[in-house]
């Protein structure tokens, strides 16, 4: 089962976004840099964003997967105990992982201009 994991976790690293989950998040984020959209599909303000951090990826990712970064998102009501580890207390939330670790949330994180701005400074 963690073999599949990991081999889901590769290919979809590979495409440059990535759908997270308990299974898959602590293997994914192990390598590279990456920014993580914690969301809830019930909250308003996740809804609102949901397009600023689409353009946000379309605008970027071919740039930053060639330099090892990568987006990918949680979706909080279903994998509560992934949100929990993270210290996620409000939604959306984007949080910048670098090798693993967590670094924090990417300042004005829900901008298009801030999130543009700290992706190119990766």
């Amino acid at each position: 089962m963690k073999i599949i994991a990991l081999l889901t976790a590769l290919a979809a690293a590979a495409s440059g976004y990535t759908i997270l989950d308990a299974e898959n998040f602590s293997t994914a984020v192990m390598d590279g840099y990456w920014l993580v959209k914690y969301y809830s599909p019930t909250c308003p303000w996740s809804r609102r964003f949901a397009p600023t951090w689409e353009k946000v990826y379309q605008d970027l990712e071919d740039r930053l997967a060639a330099n090892g970064v990568f987006f990918a998102e949680v979706d909080c009501k279903a994998n509560r105990a992934v949100c929990d580890a993270a210290n996620i207390d409000g939604y959306p939330t984007v949080v910048f992982y670098n090798q693993g670790a967590n670094k924090g949330e990417v300042p004005g994180g829900q901008s298009y201009e801030a999130l543009v701005a700290f992706a190119q400074s990766i």
